[in-house]
């Protein structure tokens, strides 16, 4: 090799370095290798062939995007428009028969190019960059480098003039793109089969090979009947033989496209392709006579899949975390109902207490009290009276019965929901398809709706106001100012909805909305929703405030009144402690 003088070589990094400063060198392809048949260069060569007999002479009418990382090209001769995908996941280009532009969300871009007319289309010699020539000179460059996939605007020269992506970035750098020469050297991969030493054969294609792409090197390792995982240097030379046979094949076939799809057992694409792939083979496939319409058709089928999976997985998720929230809760409340057994004890401490208070005095800690069945210790309070320590066994009997009651019917709620979760989780489970999906949200949208799943529970999700469940399922909708209070009760409260509000004191607007829980709201749910109301009240450290209630029907704005003022017809009065109802479903949304 030529060996330069130390002035020489100075000079060229200085000039190298020079050139970095105003020249942006994109990645030569050899070092960004794909997953996916999708953006394999031998893909995108073939669709810049395509593209090349089909747009020239097409005029550009408009350039646009209205989805994130997707530009479109229309042209004046021909309804069908440019799609030129930059998505990380999937960068590509095809043509698409129709487009109608939305009319909101949408951006004018790339405009210079506007009224210039495709002269040719062609595929870099070595890089996944497809180059659009027009005749006003101008070049629009797709480039497919996963997450860096860009359009750039370049004039004759190669200077970015505009891009799709960060334009700011790139505008007034030189689009450069080193040339590697495409040389299928077998004499050179039977070298590196040699040095690999415990490298896999499949390493070893890729390195060798690097525009092969995972995809064509699977598939001539399944022809010449290799693993992927096995040791290039483990190969005999006949096992070598075979795989530069089945290389020489593939390569052979790329020269024949035909575009398929492979599909899987819920008719999802899973692979695309320009050859037929042995590796695939007993997988359902179809096959097209134009590549455009099966990029469409995978790209379309992909993201709509991705959608699917999406809501399933969301669905899965929520319900499992409803079905282990209510096991914590379901034990939370049997050990309440086991200590709520206490009640005999303290009903029978309270008895004792009364029928020996001349043996029971103040400051004492406890009493021990002889009965047919033997004595009895009860703890005391030293600070009480013998008449105060009973009527506090009184209470927490009476408190302890409460809780049995209401636990038990808690519990019988708590047991029910957790079934019903469990219920449409192996329903989710058994969908295959997105028909099957779509059906199963749509028929049950009401149960899924309870757990906080579906379109109605994003919609609350989006409300301005606080969210709480109350007893019964049902929801309250709390205002946060006094323009809130009026968006509340004025547009988003029904007639029949209960309407809350403590007396005689500024706060929120409280609305309890009939209809989302089970049955009509209870004594207890609306006793919930005026404690919500007290809370947010200016009577928020009272024990006890009072708050109206009413209809929403009930409930009007006189003209001209300040935001939040309304006068209110057939009020009831509840005493409520300012409180908020523990966390069901849903918290309380700031």
């Amino acid at each position: 090799m030529e060996t330069f003088k130390p002035s020489l070589h100075m000079f060229i990094h200085k000039l190298y370095t020079w050139f970095c400063r105003f020249v942006v060198v994109f990645p030569v392809f050899q070092y960004i290798v794909d997953n996916v048949m999708l953006t394999n260069y031998y893909t995108l060569r073939f669709i810049a062939s395509t593209l090349d007999s089909t747009t020239k002479g097409w005029k550009i009418r408009d350039v646009f995007t209205q989805r994130k990382d997707e530009l479109t090209i229309a042209f004046e001769e021909d309804p069908r428009h440019l799609i030129i995908s930059c998505r990380p996941d999937a960068p590509i280009v095809y043509l698409h028969p129709e487009i109608s532009r939305a009319r909101r969300n949408t951006v004018d871009l790339l405009q210079a190019s506007l009224g210039a007319t495709v002269g040719g289309v062609f595929m870099h010699p070595s890089d996944r960059v497809i180059t659009m020539a027009l005749d006003s000179g101008l070049m629009l460059k797709m480039l497919f480098f996963g997450s860096k996939s860009n359009v750039l605007l370049t004039n004759d020269k190669g200077v970015v003039i505009d891009a799709f992506k960060n334009a700011g970035e790139v505008k007034g750098s030189v689009a450069a793109f080193p040339v590697d020469d495409i040389v299928h050297d077998f004499s050179l991969f039977r070298t590196a089969v040699a040095d690999s030493g415990a490298v896999t054969i499949a390493a070893v294609l890729r390195k060798s090979f690097p525009r092969l792409g995972s995809t064509l090197t699977d598939e001539a390792l399944t022809r010449a009947g290799c693993l992927r995982s096995a040791s290039a240097s483990s190969l005999e030379p006949a096992a070598i033989d075979i795989l530069e046979d089945a290389l020489r094949s593939v390569l052979f076939d790329m020269n024949s496209p035909r575009p398929r799809v492979y599909l899987d057992t819920a008719g999802r694409p899973c692979t695309f392709s320009l050859l037929p792939l042995t590796h695939r083979e007993g997988i359902q496939e179809r096959l097209f006579d134009d590549i455009h319409e099966a990029l469409r058709f995978y790209t379309g089928r992909k993201s709509a899949a991705a959608g699917i999976d999406a809501e399933r997985g969301a669905i899965r998720a929520a319900l499992h975390r409803v079905i282990e929230k209510g096991e914590r809760t379901r034990q939370a409340v049997t050990e309440d109902a086991q200590r709520s057994d206490r009640a005999r004890d303290y009903a029978a401490y309270a008895g004792l207490l009364m029928g020996n208070l001349d043996s029971v005095h103040k400051g004492s800690r406890k009493v021990t009290i002889a009965t047919a069945g033997g004595e009895v210790t009860i703890p005391l309070d030293p600070a009480l009276s013998p008449v105060q320590n009973a009527q506090k066994y009184f209470e927490k009997t009476k408190r302890a019965r409460t809780a049995g009651r209401e636990g038990g019917e808690r519990l019988h709620d708590i047991e029910e929901r957790i079934e019903q979760a469990r219920r449409l989780l192996a329903g989710i489970e058994q969908c295959t398809t997105k028909d099957e999906q779509v059906e199963f949200v749509r028929t049950n949208a009401a149960e899924l709706d309870r757990f906080g799943i579906g379109r109605k529970a994003e919609q609350r999700e989006q409300l301005p106001f606080r969210l709480f469940v109350v007893d019964g399922g049902f929801e309250v909708w709390a205002g946060k100012n006094s323009t809130n209070n009026d968006l509340l009760t004025l547009r988003h409260a029904k007639p029949a909805d209960l309407w809350f509000h403590a007396r005689g004191s500024g706060g929120s607007h409280v609305v309890l909305k009939v209809g989302t829980g089970r049955g009509e709201p209870g004594k207890k749910a609306r006793e919930e929703a005026a404690g919500i109301a007290a809370y947010y009240s200016k009577m928020k450290n009272a024990k006890m405030v009072p708050v109206a209630m009413t209809e929403k029907r009930y409930v009007r704005k006189p003209k001209g009144a300040p935001p939040g003022t309304v006068v209110i017809e057939r009020e009831k009065v509840i005493f409520a402690e300012p409180a908020l109802p523990a966390p069901q479903k849903n918290g309380e949304h700031a």
